[in-house]
Protein backbone atom coordinates (compact mmCIF):
# COMPACT_ATOMS: atom_id res chain seq x y z
CA UNK A 1 0.00 0.00 0.00
CA UNK A 2 2.57 2.24 0.72
CA UNK A 3 6.53 2.76 0.88
CA UNK A 4 8.22 4.39 3.99
CA UNK A 5 11.79 6.10 4.28
CA UNK A 6 12.53 4.62 7.87
CA UNK A 7 13.05 2.00 10.01
CA UNK A 8 9.94 2.19 12.32
CA UNK A 9 7.48 -0.66 12.05
CA UNK A 10 6.52 -1.34 15.70
CA UNK A 11 3.10 -3.02 15.22
CA UNK A 12 4.56 -5.85 12.56
CA UNK A 13 7.74 -7.06 15.09
CA UNK A 14 5.47 -9.23 17.58
CA UNK A 15 3.58 -11.06 14.94
CA UNK A 16 6.29 -11.55 11.92
CA UNK A 17 6.83 -14.03 10.08
CA UNK A 18 9.71 -14.57 7.18
CA UNK A 19 8.84 -15.86 3.85
CA UNK A 20 12.35 -15.70 2.29
CA UNK A 21 14.23 -12.78 0.38
CA UNK A 22 14.37 -11.64 -3.70
CA UNK A 23 17.77 -10.39 -4.16
CA UNK A 24 18.36 -8.39 -0.98
CA UNK A 25 14.75 -7.10 -0.10
CA UNK A 26 13.77 -9.42 2.77
CA UNK A 27 9.83 -10.57 2.70
CA UNK A 28 7.85 -10.75 5.52
CA UNK A 29 3.92 -11.16 6.60
CA UNK A 30 2.10 -9.90 9.86
CA UNK A 31 -0.86 -12.00 11.10
CA UNK A 32 -2.83 -9.23 10.15
CA UNK A 33 -2.80 -9.87 6.59
CA UNK A 34 -4.67 -13.38 7.76
CA UNK A 35 -7.17 -11.31 9.08
CA UNK A 36 -7.57 -9.05 5.68
CA UNK A 37 -8.12 -12.29 3.71
CA UNK A 38 -10.23 -13.66 5.85
CA UNK A 39 -12.58 -10.40 5.84
CA UNK A 40 -12.30 -10.80 1.95
CA UNK A 41 -13.52 -14.50 1.89
CA UNK A 42 -16.36 -13.46 4.41
CA UNK A 43 -17.27 -10.46 2.56
CA UNK A 44 -17.56 -12.22 -0.98
CA UNK A 45 -18.42 -15.58 -0.14
CA UNK A 46 -21.78 -16.44 -2.09
CA UNK A 47 -23.83 -19.82 -0.97
CA UNK A 48 -24.86 -19.99 -5.08
CA UNK A 49 -21.41 -20.00 -6.29
CA UNK A 50 -20.20 -21.99 -3.07
CA UNK A 51 -16.56 -20.96 -1.19
CA UNK A 52 -13.82 -22.07 -3.42
CA UNK A 53 -14.81 -18.67 -5.59
CA UNK A 54 -14.83 -17.07 -2.41
CA UNK A 55 -11.32 -18.32 -0.90
CA UNK A 56 -10.05 -17.17 -4.70
CA UNK A 57 -9.64 -13.89 -2.78
CA UNK A 58 -6.87 -15.63 -0.50
CA UNK A 59 -4.28 -15.65 -3.71
CA UNK A 60 -5.44 -12.94 -5.60
CA UNK A 61 -4.59 -10.77 -2.40
CA UNK A 62 -1.28 -11.95 -1.73
CA UNK A 63 0.01 -11.66 -5.43
CA UNK A 64 -1.56 -8.26 -6.11
CA UNK A 65 -0.17 -6.69 -2.74
CA UNK A 66 3.14 -8.59 -2.89
CA UNK A 67 3.44 -7.26 -6.39
CA UNK A 68 2.43 -3.86 -5.40
CA UNK A 69 5.55 -3.59 -2.96
CA UNK A 70 7.84 -5.27 -5.00
CA UNK A 71 7.71 -2.28 -7.60
CA UNK A 72 8.50 -0.03 -4.79
CA UNK A 73 11.44 -1.92 -3.95
CA UNK A 74 12.49 -2.37 -7.20
CA UNK A 75 12.26 1.31 -8.08
CA UNK A 76 13.58 1.46 -4.52
CA UNK A 77 17.18 -0.82 -5.91
CA UNK A 78 16.82 1.01 -9.13
CA UNK A 79 18.01 4.35 -8.16
CA UNK A 80 20.65 3.01 -5.94
CA UNK A 81 19.02 3.24 -2.66
CA UNK A 82 19.80 -0.48 -1.03
CA UNK A 83 18.00 -2.94 0.17
CA UNK A 84 14.06 -2.84 1.38
CA UNK A 85 12.00 -5.16 3.97
CA UNK A 86 8.60 -5.81 2.30
CA UNK A 87 5.98 -6.27 5.27
CA UNK A 88 2.28 -7.98 3.88
CA UNK A 89 0.12 -6.84 6.93
CA UNK A 90 -3.20 -4.27 7.84
CA UNK A 91 -4.74 -3.08 5.03
CA UNK A 92 -2.32 -4.25 2.69
CA UNK A 93 1.74 -3.71 2.69
CA UNK A 94 4.68 -1.38 3.98
CA UNK A 95 8.27 -1.34 2.17
CA UNK A 96 10.80 0.01 4.55
CA UNK A 97 13.96 1.79 3.17
CA UNK A 98 16.50 3.63 4.89
CA UNK A 99 17.12 6.67 2.19
CA UNK A 100 17.45 10.11 1.60
CA UNK A 101 16.34 10.68 -1.45
CA UNK A 102 15.91 13.21 -4.47
CA UNK A 103 11.85 14.60 -3.92
CA UNK A 104 11.30 12.95 -7.93
CA UNK A 105 13.17 9.84 -6.82
CA UNK A 106 10.83 9.32 -3.88
CA UNK A 107 7.84 10.32 -6.27
CA UNK A 108 8.94 7.63 -8.84
CA UNK A 109 9.33 5.31 -6.17
CA UNK A 110 5.69 5.89 -4.76
CA UNK A 111 4.15 5.49 -8.02
CA UNK A 112 5.73 2.21 -8.76
CA UNK A 113 3.16 0.35 -7.03
CA UNK A 114 -0.19 1.34 -8.47
CA UNK A 115 2.08 1.12 -12.20
CA UNK A 116 2.62 -2.01 -10.91
CA UNK A 117 -1.02 -2.70 -10.58
CA UNK A 118 -2.21 -0.99 -13.21
CA UNK A 119 0.15 -3.31 -15.10
CA UNK A 120 -0.70 -6.60 -13.87
CA UNK A 121 -4.76 -5.73 -14.52
CA UNK A 122 -3.71 -4.89 -18.20
CA UNK A 123 -1.81 -8.53 -18.59
CA UNK A 124 -4.28 -10.64 -16.78
CA UNK A 125 -6.95 -8.71 -19.11
CA UNK A 126 -4.98 -9.04 -22.12
CA UNK A 127 -3.86 -13.11 -20.74
CA UNK A 128 -7.65 -13.95 -20.41
CA UNK A 129 -8.86 -12.54 -23.89
CA UNK A 130 -5.73 -13.82 -25.87
CA UNK A 131 -5.19 -17.09 -24.54
CA UNK A 132 -8.47 -19.74 -24.66
CA UNK A 133 -7.26 -21.90 -21.89
CA UNK A 134 -8.25 -18.49 -19.45
CA UNK A 135 -11.40 -18.63 -20.76
CA UNK A 136 -12.21 -22.54 -20.94
CA UNK A 137 -10.26 -23.46 -17.41
CA UNK A 138 -13.38 -23.09 -14.90
CA UNK A 139 -10.37 -21.80 -12.21
CA UNK A 140 -8.64 -19.42 -15.04
CA UNK A 141 -12.07 -18.92 -15.89
CA UNK A 142 -12.69 -17.28 -12.58
CA UNK A 143 -9.42 -16.11 -11.01
CA UNK A 144 -8.34 -13.88 -13.73
CA UNK A 145 -11.15 -11.94 -13.85
CA UNK A 146 -10.72 -11.45 -10.28
CA UNK A 147 -7.20 -10.66 -10.19
CA UNK A 148 -7.22 -8.04 -12.82
CA UNK A 149 -10.52 -6.39 -11.33
CA UNK A 150 -9.04 -6.48 -8.00
CA UNK A 151 -5.49 -4.82 -9.82
CA UNK A 152 -7.42 -1.93 -11.14
CA UNK A 153 -9.46 -0.84 -8.07
CA UNK A 154 -6.00 -1.41 -6.16
CA UNK A 155 -4.43 1.20 -8.39
CA UNK A 156 -6.81 3.73 -8.27
CA UNK A 157 -7.29 3.22 -4.18
CA UNK A 158 -3.84 4.02 -3.85
CA UNK A 159 -3.63 7.04 -5.70
CA UNK A 160 -6.11 9.00 -3.64
CA UNK A 161 -3.92 11.57 -2.30
CA UNK A 162 -4.12 11.20 0.89
CA UNK A 163 -1.34 9.51 3.84
CA UNK A 164 -0.58 6.77 3.74
CA UNK A 165 -1.86 5.93 0.66
CA UNK A 166 0.62 6.25 -2.27
CA UNK A 167 -1.45 9.27 -4.14
CA UNK A 168 -0.16 11.02 -0.83
CA UNK A 169 3.25 10.64 -1.19
CA UNK A 170 3.59 11.12 -4.70
CA UNK A 171 1.45 14.76 -4.31
CA UNK A 172 3.85 15.89 -1.33
CA UNK A 173 7.11 14.75 -3.35
CA UNK A 174 6.15 16.39 -6.41
CA UNK A 175 6.26 19.45 -4.67
CA UNK A 176 9.02 19.41 -2.76
CA UNK A 177 10.87 19.19 -6.17
CA UNK A 178 10.46 22.96 -6.54
CA UNK A 179 9.37 24.16 -2.68
CA UNK A 180 10.46 24.07 0.94
CA UNK A 181 9.39 21.10 2.76
CA UNK A 182 7.32 22.76 4.83
CA UNK A 183 5.54 24.68 1.94
CA UNK A 184 5.51 21.17 0.31
CA UNK A 185 3.89 19.36 3.51
CA UNK A 186 1.17 22.35 3.77
CA UNK A 187 -0.27 21.67 0.57
CA UNK A 188 -0.21 17.94 0.29
CA UNK A 189 -2.25 17.95 3.92
CA UNK A 190 -4.60 20.28 2.49
CA UNK A 191 -5.22 18.09 -0.91
CA UNK A 192 -5.15 15.20 1.45
CA UNK A 193 -8.17 17.09 3.48
CA UNK A 194 -10.16 17.76 0.29
CA UNK A 195 -9.50 15.29 -1.54
CA UNK A 196 -10.13 12.88 0.81
CA UNK A 197 -13.42 14.29 2.27
CA UNK A 198 -14.55 14.35 -1.48
CA UNK A 199 -13.78 10.45 -1.49
CA UNK A 200 -15.58 10.02 1.84
CA UNK A 201 -18.72 11.78 0.37
CA UNK A 202 -18.92 9.85 -2.75
CA UNK A 203 -18.35 6.84 -1.39
CA UNK A 204 -21.36 7.43 1.55
CA UNK A 205 -23.42 8.37 -2.16
CA UNK A 206 -22.32 5.41 -3.70
CA UNK A 207 -22.87 3.43 -0.73
CA UNK A 208 -19.08 2.42 -0.75
CA UNK A 209 -19.31 2.28 2.95
CA UNK A 210 -15.37 0.41 4.26
CA UNK A 211 -14.17 2.69 1.51
CA UNK A 212 -15.60 5.88 3.08
CA UNK A 213 -14.73 5.20 6.60
CA UNK A 214 -11.26 3.87 5.72
CA UNK A 215 -10.59 7.34 3.62
CA UNK A 216 -12.22 9.08 6.92
CA UNK A 217 -10.01 7.90 9.02
CA UNK A 218 -7.14 8.83 6.56
CA UNK A 219 -8.33 12.28 6.84
CA UNK A 220 -8.58 12.53 10.59
CA UNK A 221 -4.83 11.07 10.36
CA UNK A 222 -3.74 13.49 7.70
CA UNK A 223 -5.96 16.43 9.98
CA UNK A 224 -4.35 15.30 13.04
CA UNK A 225 -1.01 16.17 11.20
CA UNK A 226 -2.00 19.21 10.36
CA UNK A 227 -2.74 20.48 13.98
CA UNK A 228 0.28 18.71 14.86
CA UNK A 229 2.07 21.37 12.20
CA UNK A 230 0.19 24.42 13.92
CA UNK A 231 1.04 23.40 17.15
CA UNK A 232 4.77 22.38 16.65
CA UNK A 233 5.83 23.74 13.32
CA UNK A 234 7.46 21.14 10.45
CA UNK A 235 9.50 19.02 12.06
CA UNK A 236 12.98 18.49 11.00
CA UNK A 237 14.01 15.07 8.98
Amino acid sequence: MAERRGTTAVKYTRTVIHLGSIGRTSLDIDLSFFILIAFFVATFYDQRMGIHYALLWAPVLFLSILLHELAHAGAIALFGYGASNVILGGMGGVTINVRRARPWHDMLISFAGPAASFGLWFLSQWLYWRLPVMRNDPMLAAFIPLLASANLWWGIFNLIPVSPLDGGHVVRNFFRMFLSERTAFVIAVWIAIAGGTAVVVFGLRKGFILLSLLVGWYVYVDFQQWQEYRRRGFPEE
